[in-house]
């Protein structure tokens, strides 16, 4: 049996022995003189005072900052009633496996994938490897065991895959290493503009907590945006943010109930769209309807050890994939929370601006952003509804392009949707917009989309968020520092919470099974389905 873990690790500290008469050992008398010349005066005063009363005492030991403990990948073998541990030094094993693996361009059918590895390639490298740090360079066949030595091996891969030290480009993504076919790369080989955003460095130290990271990331990200609209790509700052970008490679998301992976999630959303668009170039005014196909599925972020696309973490949020297996119309189809597609911005003129959203006020942030973005076309809708009722015509209510393309979230007839639309309007239009609801005298015309960029518009609304910016990237030994707004008051309130569910991905709750939290995912279900 094999289990691994990834962990800071250092020696432990030795300890140096006192004489019997009560003065330090010679090794620290020695080190004594070098240590004076940093000493303060009071430090010295104190010690000839010391001497000078004839008391042998022991000098306080000036306290030396620890060196930073190097990033280890623990491997527990559990053998014949035996448990060994073993550890490797990321930095060291990630040099060796560069020089031991053959890297090449490989094809796979018409497309060439430049500077690749095969995975099982890397596996056969880290065999040897284990196998030496097992039983050393003894030989003989009861030092032999490759069938463990395989798992060790196996367990190493999938950790430096998780660390960012290769990345997967081709094969199977639940077993990357056990398809023969699937090909890697280094961190070292991938383009500043490859699909994974945040992975130009990688991150070795202990990440923050999750919601503080990415809150910071996005309202940096959204200051720079409004500070350099024409030519951010090529400012420092942005490249200082970038580099910071790489601390969700290793945010523990484990911890978050259902409402702070909301949360997070809608905010990892809105920081890849705006990190794409600055790194492929899309500024204001350029038109973006032929690239959104590719833009959604090519950009991704390495969040907690995984890789999500634009397209996955919509996914996250509206669980359509376990929604589609119970009937159409029926509770569990439909979509957990709707209001997220007022939150969600592509970064266009007709897109929802964007906002860091906490778990404490989610609800009413989410409540406060629909109301804000469906208020746009009310004056039309007010003529409309008053023109028919004085005519007694049909009414022509006009809808945002949403919810054409996504109509099953809102509901599963016309009345459905201009229902859900109504409940955001102020009570006396809404009044009469259910009137028309329930006499059926009405239809739906949807307004058209402007697909032009308009990032500056979409950063808009930045009002709050830590007073620290990111134009140095942030030291990761330094305690948390929970964002604050310009008042200086913490960016975070006390209260209230969203009704919807929340899933967690299957890689994160690796005991339970897709089908197994089908019912936590659509209605908050318990654990019993």
């Amino acid at each position: 049996d094999v289990s691994g873990s990834i962990e800071k690790s250092r020696p432990p500290p030795v300890h140096v022995p006192e004489q019997e008469d009560g003065t330090m050992s010679e090794q620290v008398t020695n080190a004594s003189a070098e240590e004076a010349t940093n000493a303060t005066q009071e430090d010295m005063d104190d010690w000839n005072q010391n001497l000078g009363d004839g008391k042998k005492k022991k000098r306080r030991k000036r306290r030396k900052k620890e060196p930073e403990a190097p990033l280890c990948i623990r491997i527990q073998v559990h053998t014949d009633g035996l448990t060994e541990a073993l550890l490797f030094n990321v930095d060291t094993l990630a040099a060796a496996i560069k020089e031991g693996v053959h890297v090449s361009d490989n094809r796979t059918f018409l497309t060439v994938h430049t500077r690749t590895f095969r995975g099982f390639a890397a596996v056969e490298w880290l065999k040897e490897h284990a196998q030496k740090a097992m039983f050393g360079d003894k030989e003989g066949e009861e030092f032999k065991n490759p069938h463990l030595a395989k798992n060790v091996a196996m367990l190493l891969a999938q950790k430096l895959l998780a660390v960012g030290i290769m990345r997967q480009v081709t094969g199977a993504k639940d077993k990357p290493f056990d398809d023969p076919s699937s090909l890697f790369r280094f961190h070292g080989d991938d383009s500043e503009r490859g699909p994974l955003l945040n992975c130009r460095t990688i991150w070795l130290h202990v990440a923050r907590k999750p919601l503080e990271v990415v809150s910071e990331l996005l309202y940096t990200a959204q200051k720079l945006v409004l500070k350099f609209p024409k030519d951010l790509s090529t400012r420092t700052e942005w490249e200082d943010l970038w580099n910071a970008t790489s601390e969700l490679q290793l945010v523990n998301i484990n911890s978050l109930d259902r409402i702070g992976l909301l949360a997070f999630f809608l905010n990892c959303y809105n920081l890849v769209i705006l990190h794409a668009h600055v790194v492929r170039g899309n500024v204001d005014g350029s038109d973006f309807q032929s690239k959104r196909a590719s833009f959604v599925k090519d950009n991704h972020y390495m969040i907690a050890a995984y890789n999500y696309s634009l397209t996955e973490i919509e996914e996250r949020l509206f669980c359509r994939s376990l929604r589609s297996k119970f009937a159409k119309g029926s509770d569990k189809s439909r979509a957990p929370e709707p209001r997220l597609h007022f939150a969600l911005s592509l970064g266009c003129s007709s897109s929802p601006n964007i906002r860091i959203y906490h778990p404490e006020t989610l609800d009413e942030d989410l409540q406060r952003a629909s109301e804000q973005f469906l208020l746009a076309n009310l004056p039309k809708n007010q003529v409309a509804l008053k023109h028919a009722k004085v005519s007694g015509g049909v009414a022509e209510i006009s809808l945002h392009k949403i919810f054409k393309w996504y109509s099953d979230d809102f509901g599963y007839s016309k009345q459905e949707i201009l229902s859900f639309y109504a409940s955001f309007l102020p009570q006396n239009v809404r009044n009469d917009l259910m009137e028309v609801t329930r006499t059926g005298n009405f239809s739906i015309k949807f307004e058209s989309f402007d697909w032009s960029i308009y990032l500056t518009k979409a950063c808009s609304e930045v009002v709050c968020g830590p007073k620290r910016s990111m134009s140095k990237p942030r030291k990761h030994k330094s305690a948390p520092v929970t964002p604050r707004g310009d008042d200086g008051a913490p960016m975070l309130s006390a209260r209230t919470t969203v009704s919807s569910a929340f899933a967690r991905s299957a890689h994160e709750v690796p005991q339970r099974t897709a089908s197994k939290f089908v019912g936590d995912a659509v209605d908050g279900g318990g654990d019993d389905r």
